[in-house]
């Protein structure tokens, strides 16, 4: 991918061009916020309001332009580019895959004064009935999926159905390829091999009743980061920042100040 790039302004987001594809990023500031498989920008609208911050699409999500993606280490290298074009030295924020591409991006170098893993971990295996789901009544599918990334108790049926929404929206196929490129995604061996160093602070964030990435993945990144903190949401599911609102984006401002201090 080249590395030149620009920016411009359309609407309520920026349209930023990184090589041959346009990018879509919303909000302004120096925490940037990386979205799931399946989702986009606008899963972060109630951080964005709060906290302040950048959502970008993905390629191939939201209102980014496409490109061809093997692995999330080549997102990671798009992130590389993206950061480099605003100008930012962030403190990024990633939930579940974006967590994953985040840790990718640390490996690669990134520039990052401080990062966030929300709801991730070391792998992201899938269970193989999920593809067959997708196959066989892609929206059914979705439907027990986002019932899945929520707690037993929680009862927002409004919030459920907008997730359920924004996944069909960015299609059967974009589902597909992220949640296979996030079942081959696997650090664990490099994180024993003492390869992957954080060079920045990193707060990871876990909802206590996370059927999607459960809490011994947090664990482990807690175990192998060394200058990490790990902070369980209780009550909460794999979406902390949609289903925990107000106590996830407490969590984001201590941070912020932290990292200011």
């Amino acid at each position: 991918m080249s590395s030149t790039g620009s920016e411009s302004g359309m609407g309520d987001g920026r349209r930023i061009r990184i090589g041959e594809i346009e990018v879509n990023a919303a909000g302004d500031g120096d925490v940037l916020f990386i979205h799931g498989a399946g989702m986009n920008s606008r899963i972060w609208e109630r951080q964005l309001s709060s906290v302040g911050g950048i959502a970008v699409d993905l390629p191939n999500h939201g209102k980014s332009g496409k490109m061809n993606v093997r692995s999330l280490r080549e997102y990671a290298e798009f992130l590389v580019e993206f950061v480099e074009i605003v100008n930012l030295n962030p403190i990024i924020v990633a939930h579940s895959m974006g967590g994953a591409i985040a840790q990718e991006y640390m490996v690669l170098g990134g520039s990052a004064r401080g990062a966030v893993l929300v709801s991730t971990g070391p792998s992201l295996k899938v269970n193989p009935r999920v593809f067959e789901g997708i196959e066989r009544n892609f929206e059914e599918t979705v439907g027990r999926f986002v019932r899945w990334m929520f707690s037993r108790g929680f009862d927002g049926k409004k919030i459920t159905e907008n997730i359920k929404r924004m996944i069909i929206e960015e299609g059967k196929e974009t589902f597909r390829r992220d949640l296979l490129l996030c079942d081959s995604f696997d650090l664990q061996e490099k994180y024993r091999k003492n390869e992957i160093r954080f060079e920045c602070p990193v707060m990871i964030v876990c909802g206590n009743e996370d059927a999607v990435t459960p809490p011994h993945l947090s664990e482990f990144l807690k175990g192998y980061i060394s200058n990490s903190k790990l902070a369980f949401i209780h009550g909460c599911g794999h979406l902390p920042m949609v289903e925990k609102t107000e106590e996830f984006n407490k969590i984001l401002r201590e941070f912020q100040d932290e990292l200011r201090d």
